[in-house]
């Protein structure tokens, strides 16, 4: 990343770099989706900006409406209580149900601190942003129990109508790319492995920066916890200023929709033509990928992978597009030119 771009800093120490891990949470999904600066070109089968408002509103889910405005009106970090993003256990994912049991049931004492911290901020002095804070403070008002139970109520009416049926294709979306990540950390390192999350990621000199519309530098130093989500549109950093719990980074991944892969004929014939390596290659270009990823995910040294690259390009089978230090292929859909 060039020292001018805007970028929001991450500092790790060689603690939190090793105490970093993958996870996969129902309700960092949920967050994805409510995001309310997600655009309405959002990945298949998640919903629209425009179709969660009207969700929210024709759901009556006031609360969790106004929860929303206001935990997202701190771009481009943000804070949600940490009663609303309880820890995911390792080794497996929750339950949805689960997570939002630890919800309803968040002691008072914690939920009535958190809640005074996210109403004491100053959010972006829009009138919708101050109409969310006046629900939170009624809600408040009626006791900080009342409050919990409600949002966890709203959360599951949210869940159970338009993200349970599609859960368990999600998690097992979200487990594979866990498995293509820790590949990567294995062959290539965790600064590499964190750099393949997005584009606008770089990872060097003890810090990982991700680049945004503004700089900002996250203060303290405490580990990851990564999540893989296919219904994100982008990746989203969520801080606790009192580091009472990791930072979160979700980030968006891109399973490829069953229509857009080919048929076994239709491969076996671009195997024909282009050899079966370069085929692989293709394959996996329906995103942006650097060499040094194809070369991990292919088993691959990153010189054989440059030279299929360059006659794939010559070909007008893929483009490529640098970006900061690195150059991303993808695959092209009007092919031209010669092998």
């Amino acid at each position: 990343m060039e020292g001018t771009n805007p970028v929001i800093t991450l500092p790790l120490s060689a603690d939190a770099l090793a105490a970093t891990r993958f996870a996969v949470s129902p309700l960092m999904h949920v967050g994805a989706v409510l995001h309310p600066c997600r655009t309405n070109a959002v990945p298949h089968g998640s919903l629209p900006s425009r179709e969660v408002t009207d969700v929210l509103q024709d759901k009556r889910l006031h609360l969790l409406a106004a929860v929303r405005k206001v935990v997202h009106a701190f771009a481009p970090v943000f804070y949600a209580p940490v009663f609303l993003t309880p820890p995911p256990p390792a080794g497996r994912p929750p339950d949805p149900h689960e997570d939002l049991h630890r919800v309803a049931t968040a002691p008072s004492h914690l939920v009535a601190r958190q809640i005074s911290r996210l109403l004491g901020a100053e959010p972006q002095r829009t009138p919708a942003a101050s109409a969310a804070l006046r629900i939170l403070r009624d809600a408040v008002d009626r006791g900080e129990r009342d409050f919990a139970d409600q949002l966890a109520r709203e959360m599951d009416a949210f869940w159970d109508g338009h993200l349970a049926r599609q859960w368990s294709a999600v998690a097992a979306h979200a487990e594979e790319d866990i498995t293509l990540r820790t590949r990567l950390l294995a062959d290539y390192g965790m600064g590499s492995a964190l750099e393949s999350l997005h584009e606008a990621f770089c990872y060097g000199d003890g810090s990982l920066r991700l680049l945004d519309r503004l700089t900002a530098e996250v203060p303290g130093s405490t580990h990851l916890v990564l999540f893989p989500s296919p219904l994100a549109h982008n990746w989203l950093l969520s801080v606790d200023p009192r580091g009472e719990r990791p930072i979160y980074l979700i980030y968006p991944t891109h399973p490829k929709a069953a229509s857009a892969r080919p048929n076994p004929e239709a491969e076996q014939a671009l195997s024909e033509v282009v050899g079966p390596t370069r085929c692989a290659l293709l394959a996996d270009l329906d995103v942006p990928r650097t060499t040094t990823q194809l070369a991990a995910l292919h088993h691959l040294s990153p010189s054989t992978v440059s030279y299929h690259l360059a006659r794939l390009h010559r070909a007008g089978l893929v483009t490529r597009a640098r970006i900061r230090n690195s150059v991303y292929y993808q695959r092209s859909h009007e092919p031209s030119g010669t092998l």
